[in-house]
């Protein structure tokens, strides 16, 4: 049997830190299940495919307050009696003394990643593979992560390393361990999504964020490929270039599901070879009862998490809500922008919509809310631009951002839609083309946004906020997160045609902290913060635009 995790994001506990509530599933439940079936089956792999490094209060603490003590997913991972671990884009995150260091340290288990290649050796920077050997049968598993780290994350993050192509590097261990190791079963255990064609690309693209589904196809010998990254749960047979079928498994994220594989062999006493059949399934964690005996093992640790995270930051006299944010001006994306222009000492900012969900209410503010309003923990950049090019960005992000409205009573926002035409809805609300962190907004600038007309000729600026008139081929220092500053959304490399060279030689200065970190020194400076409303830009025609924003609006539910 195979169990699998992936893209836990700090759902270690019974409670989520964030929401102060509890949480609907945790690794609590997964421990139940394990243990539900060791008990039962004695050949069982435990394996997960990375990302839990990131998404809760909790991992913060261990990754940035406490970094002495032996971090929380080590532990926990040692506990819950883990076969491997894989690296996903934010463990990368975390940086390079907790993924390099802490955990290779602390883990009881091997951490796999076969194409994050160290430059200096030319070889994997970490384990590529283990095998496992019950009764004559070997199981291999083969591990990777989405290439798409530079694209997304600071070089200092990854300095020293860099990611191959997954159908390259897998073409290069498959026959290897094929050759060396001769397992019965090989397993792919991979941190990248299942739809290749995400973001416009398609099975071919060289190093595509979602190579799992590629390597399954083009790749000869896996027997069984777990993925993750997407957040996307699925489970179906991929045919490979030998016709063979391969069973691919997405167990989602936050520990809904558990991946479970049963694969059962038959020897063939002619070829001498095992005939395999594998069963898959997602196993729901709601359905399984929290181990509480796991929880009260850590309950030193949740207090500790707690106290820090009910630290009182300051004073906002103003209600801050995230859904408003995605239509056009709010309090709330604009009490960013002042954080990151005071910060950053930049003309101008630019900041995106990281959760429609995030709540603060006006009173005192602790970290708590602070993780509720900078959902990520992206760095603050300062970028070089001229005025042309900060245009030219905004028209890109808008394209993403906004449907061509004809009359008011057409969609602002450009939505994804079913076979009928409607809107697609999930739990979150209306299912938009792109994701909302790459929107974006601007501040420090006075400006228009038409959506009457076509993609790329919708902004116009009629000045910087400080009435100075805006000059297009004038330079100015524009405040971003590292995200996008990175290339995240593509807006520097499809928006602007900017190559690695060219958005790292328009880096002028790149924080050691994160925006949140950036927020909490902002309100303890000020004591009291009143955020305001800049208005800064408008979206055209206003009479459209009020429509259709009222309209738009009834598709959230109220998430706080």
């Amino acid at each position: 049997m195979i169990l699998y995790t992936t893209d836990v994001h700090g759902a270690l506990f019974p409670c989520d830190f964030i929401a102060n509530r509890e949480a609907y599933t945790s690794l609590a439940n997964v421990s139940t299940y394990i243990r539900q079936q060791r008990d039962s089956t004695p050949h069982l792999l435990l394996f997960d495919t990375g990302d839990y490094l990131q998404g809760q209060p909790s991992l913060y603490y261990c990754n940035y307050v406490d970094t002495a003590s032996a971090h929380l997913f080590s532990r926990i991972a040692n506990d819950l009696g883990y076969d491997a671990v894989g690296l996903g884009n934010h463990d990368v995150e975390a940086g390079p003394s907790l993924y390099k260091n802490r955990l290779p340290r602390e883990l009881r288990m091997p951490l796999l990643c076969a194409n994050a290649i160290d430059t200096a050796t030319g070889h994997p920077a970490f384990k590529p593979y283990a095998v496992w050997e019950w009764h004559n049968v070997r199981i291999a598993v083969l591990g990777m992560i989405t290439p798409n780290i530079p694209a997304w994350l600071p070089r200092s993050l990854w300095s020293g390393l860099r990611f191959q192509d997954m159908v390259e590097c897998a073409n290069q261990w498959v026959p290897y361990i094929c050759q060396n190791e001769h397992p019965d079963i090989l397993i792919g255990l991979f941190h990248a999504g299942c739809d290749p064609t995400y973001g416009g690309n398609t099975m071919d693209t060289p190093l595509n964020e979602n190579g799992s589904l590629p390597v399954a196809v083009k790749v000869p010998g896996f027997d069984l490929v777990l993925t993750g990254h997407d957040h996307s749960p699925a489970l179906f047979d991929a045919v490979n270039v030998e016709g063979d079928t391969v069973p691919v498994l997405d167990a989602g994220t936050r520990a809904i599901y558990v991946g479970r594989a049963d694969i059962h062999l038959k020897m063939d006493p002619e070829t001498k070879r095992y005939v395999k059949t594998v069963k898959t399934q997602l196993v729901p964690m709601a359905d399984v009862p929290v181990d509480s005996a796991y929880a009260a093992r850590y309950g030193a640790d949740i207090e500790a998490v707690r106290q820090f995270i009910d630290t009182p930051v300051g004073t906002i006299t103003e209600t801050l809500d995230g859904k408003e944010s995605v239509f056009g001006p709010s309090a709330i994306i604009d009490f960013i922008q002042d954080v990151q222009l005071w910060a950053s000492k930049a003309d101008i900012s630019f900041a995106s919509v990281l959760s429609t969900a995030a709540h603060v209410d006006a009173g005192t503010v602790t970290m708590r809310d602070l993780f509720s309003l900078y959902k990520y923990e992206n760095r603050l950049f300062t970028v070089r631009m001229t005025g042309a090019e900060i245009v030219k960005y905004l028209e890109y992000g808008y394209a993403n951002q906004f449907n061509q409205m004809r009359s008011a009573d057409d969609e602002l926002l450009a939505y994804r839609h079913d076979s009928t035409g409607a809107i697609l809805r999930n739990k979150f609300g209306s299912v938009k083309q792109w994701p909302t962190f790459n929107y974006t907004y601007a501040a420090g600038i006075n400006y228009t946004i038409d959506v009457s007309k076509p993609a790329g000729q919708r902004v116009a600026v009629q000045s910087l906020s400080s009435g100075e008139p805006f000059d297009p081929n004038r330079d100015y220092l524009v405040a971003i997160n590292s995200y996008q500053a990175c290339g995240g959304g593509d807006f520097f490399p499809k928006g602007l045609g900017w190559d690695r060279a060219t958005i790292e030689s328009r880096t002028v200065r790149e924080s050691e902290f994160d925006v949140r970190h950036h927020i909490a020194d902002y309100i303890r400076t000020h004591g009291t913060v009143t955020p305001v409303l800049h208005n800064n830009f408008r979206i055209l025609p206003t009479v459209w635009w009020q429509a259709a924003r009222e309209r738009e609006m009834s598709f959230y539910p109220n998430a706080h």
